[in-house]
């Protein structure tokens, strides 16, 4: 059974882009924290996403960091969560959580199922926008570690140096 946090060989959630399109500097008077940017970015993956056939997915609520949506597929749970990077050139990070149930995980039959189905439609969505650039994915541990420079599809293999 992988670790807690662990994604299944070849399978990046985490994607990066960069894109002058949504809010970055105007704070919101309902933002909880100033930095709750991508509220139009995730009503846009949203609608573009439900295009491509993801109706089952909610409208979007806020947390102290960026935006979230959820939906269930084929009695799966998932979430998409948008938010931004203030670096020099902010940068945007979606990224998908889907966790098997507990009973399925501990019987070893815990594989993912939106996963593999949702980063591709979400990389079409990305890649189709012509103001979306540098649009690169990552595996969740190593991009918490900051540990690579990701890849320009969500299926690619694993680099050398995207260990663990």
């Amino acid at each position: 059974m992988p670790a807690e946090g662990a994604e299944p060989a070849g399978m990046r959630s985490h994607v990066t882009f960069k894109t002058p399109r949504f809010n970055q500097t105007e704070v919101q008077p309902h933002f909880i924290n100033p930095c709750c940017f991508g509220e139009d970015c995730i009503f846009w993956l949203i609608a573009e996403l439900r295009e491509r056939g993801w109706a089952d997915l909610t409208d979007p609520w806020q947390e102290d960091w960026g935006w979230q949506t959820s939906g269930q597929r084929d009695g799966r749970r998932y979430l998409l969560s948008v938010g931004l990077i203030p670096e020099d050139t902010p940068e945007w990070l979606a990224h998908i959580h889907e966790r098997p149930p507990l009973l399925e995980r501990l019987r070893g039959r815990g594989e993912l199922v939106v996963l593999p189905r949702l980063a591709p439609a979400l990389h079409q969505v990305l890649r189709a926008a012509p103001d979306i650039s540098d649009v690169r994915w990552h595996f969740e541990g190593v991009f918490r570690r900051g540990g690579s420079d990701g890849a320009v599809d969500p299926s690619a293999p694993r680099s050398a140096g995207e260990t663990g």
